[in-house]
């Protein structure tokens, strides 16, 4: 008979990953039919009212670009529930997953992939308490999140209020360069002592020579090469949920309506706006850009023009091509995913509130909910310390009394309103 893994010797990989550390968790589904939770436990230690409940799925062909590690599949499958729990204001106690694996698919590959769910799970205080495995034409993910509230902060889309600040974390955008960057439609050098790997659903390739074929390749084009850290490329394939902030703004009282960014941001807002009722008005000079991803556009257009113009001089100025490359991430940031940053609406008055508290959880670098984030920084592969910190929060827009979403443009000295698109991430689509 065939020598190829059997599914049990799936489920004991995954169960050798998985080890139950939390009392209120019963017991796992690797030793019975399902998982069992206490209840009680939950309500007098955690404080917990509702229970609060997501799934999503990730798969290859249309959510892992090339380059991806396995470890970073996993803890993209992880994190893309963990972010809905972040857009309501709650903290994540459990995790199941059901993984369709293609064939040739390894025990070692299983276990890679295995941590990077586990890891993420982990660093947000929850347990992995179970799954399923079956073989697949494709690594699918599919995982669902549970977590705890107390109703009193749970936060929903559908509260908006005319006159709310739009805020939002992170910096928009990010993602959707670094998507461009990992599909080659951005020629790149991975900076020196980084890698960009490239890993395959059955096999993990070797990060250095991926590294050198990259660069070679730039180097034999005749342009100029981009460097593109390996930091920056975590954007997209380490996705950092926002749980600390979400329930930190779930416990201030300050926030009427969220929702994460992972399709988009034009698309979050008419998320937000559908369910509130209300419109939004976007200041397309207020959306914050992240510096290395201006540098990788600005590179990029800089060597589309040497090409264009048969290696003659440019025509147009370095101030030129960095306005070009500040409108590009613009269109990344409103209508590309991946982000899973937080976007939400404050009364003008909660302002100052909100800054504060931000101001005191860069300080600290973790939020009164969670004591122990720090240390959980440190148990993570070398990979996988990819925690966007300090957070950068900021206003990017507001509420209208008006019948559209529109954006603020500046042309010259004048403004121009504008509609704002109704775009974003299409799961039905390939990537974001």
């Amino acid at each position: 008979m065939s020598d190829l893994p059997t599914e049990k010797d799936f489920i004991r990989v995954f169960s050798d990953v998985f080890r139950l550390k939390n009392k209120p968790i019963l017991s796992g589904s690797e030793f019975d039919d399902c998982a069992a939770l206490r209840l009680d436990s939950f309500a007098q230690n955690l404080s917990a009212e509702s229970l609060t409940f997501s799934t999503d799925s990730v798969r290859e062909s249309t959510d892992f670009p090339s380059g991806m590690t396995l470890w970073q599949k996993g803890w993209m499958a992880a994190a893309v529930n963990l972010s809905d729990l972040a857009a309501m204001g709650s903290k994540p106690i459990a995790f199941l997953f059901s993984a369709g694996l293609p064939r040739g698919f390894t025990l070692e590959n299983a276990e890679e992939l295995a941590r990077g769910i586990q890891e993420c799970v982990s660093f947000f205080g929850a347990e992995v308490i179970g799954g399923d495995t079956e073989f697949n034409d494709e690594l699918t993910i599919t995982g669902t999140v549970i977590g705890i509230t107390e109703n009193k902060n749970l936060i929903l889309r559908k509260n908006a209020r005319p006159g709310d600040l739009l805020c939002a974390t992170g910096f928009p955008g990010s993602a959707g360069v670094a998507l461009s960057v990992l599909l080659n439609e951005i020629n790149i050098r991975v900076e020196a002592g980084e890698s960009v790997s490239d890993s395959t659903a059955d096999s993990t390739a070797d990060s250095t020579s991926d590294s050198t074929a990259v660069s070679n390749s730039i180097s034999d084009s005749g342009l100029d090469s981009i460097s593109v850290s390996d930091s920056f490329l975590k954007n997209l394939t380490e996705p950092f949920p926002r749980i600390f902030e979400g329930m930190m703004l779930a416990k201030s009282g300050a926030v009427n309506s969220m929702i994460d960014t992972s399709d988009g941001l034009a698309s979050s807002v008419y998320e937000l706006s559908a369910l509130s009722g209300v419109f939004f008005e976007i200041d397309e000079q207020s959306l914050p850009q992240d510096g290395e991803a201006l540098e990788i556009l600005s590179n990029h257009l800089k060597n589309n023009q040497y090409k264009q113009n048969d290696q003659n001089e440019t025509n147009f100025t370095d101030e030129q091509i960095a306005a070009q490359a500040r409108d590009l991430l613009i269109h990344e940031a409103l209508y590309t995913g991946g982000d899973y940053e937080l976007l939400f609406t404050i009364p003008a008055g909660k302002l100052s509130l909100v800054e504060e508290l931000f101001k005191k959880f860069n300080e600290n670098a973790i939020s009164d909910a969670i004591s122990d984030t720090a240390s959980r920084f440190e148990g993570l592969s070398s990979t996988g310390k990819s925690g966007r910190y300090p957070c950068k929060f900021t206003v990017i827009g507001k509420a209208i009394a008006e019948k559209e979403n529109v954006i603020v443009r500046q042309a010259g000295l004048n403004s121009q309103r504008q509609p704002l698109l109704k775009i974003g991430y299409d799961s039905f689509k390939k990537y974001i």
